[in-house]
């Protein structure tokens, strides 16, 4: 009986002898080598990426949280009566209280946001808190700043640290005229 292998097969059979072509140990060893260099390529690459995503996520969170209190401030002053997933009374705004409201109210509706660099935080999204420590890195912070203002702030890389920080990132978003 005579089977008939491709080539590219390591070992052909033939007619009742058996032959094996086999890799040396030289050439497994290079093999092998070769491919935990390019392993090792790839788990510094794919560190890279996922810190650059975890960066970016975080600058979007960051900045979603301060659109989302402006556009539902504005939504008070179209008229409407209650903003933030009625969170948020707006026949409150103007008194002085307003600021703290509208961060309780902010905290409240976007409880849903995660930490990318935590994703079982119970807190990414806090009215006050810490920012300049490493351990802080991902979470939102939303303070009262003035009676018109409020401060969002971020560390979105360590090292973290206080404010002028390239990792820190902070806005203020104006709530009242």
């Amino acid at each position: 009986m005579i089977l008939i292998y491709p080539k590219s097969l390591i070992f052909v059979i033939s007619n009742k002898k058996t032959k094996y072509r086999a890799f040396t140990l030289i050439e497994l060893l290079v093999v092998v080598a070769i491919i935990g260099i390019l392993a090792a390529v790839g788990v510094v690459a794919y560190n890279g990426y996922t810190s650059s995503a975890k960066k970016n996520a975080s600058i979007a969170n960051f900045k979603n949280v301060a659109k989302y209190i402006s556009n539902e401030v504005m939504k008070c002053e179209i008229g409407e009566s209650k903003v933030m997933n009625d969170n948020l009374d707006c026949s409150k705004k103007g008194t002085y209280n307003w600021p703290d409201d509208v961060a309780d109210a902010t905290v409240l509706a976007l409880s849903d946001f995660k930490n990318p660099y935590d994703s079982n935080a119970s807190a990414p999204l806090t009215k006050g808190g810490q920012y300049w420590y490493d351990k802080d890195v991902g979470y939102v912070r939303v303070h009262t700043e003035t009676v018109t203002q409020l401060e969002v702030l971020i560390c979105v890389k360590t090292p973290c640290g206080s404010k002028p920080n390239p990792n820190v990132y902070h806005t203020l978003v104006t709530i009242d005229d």
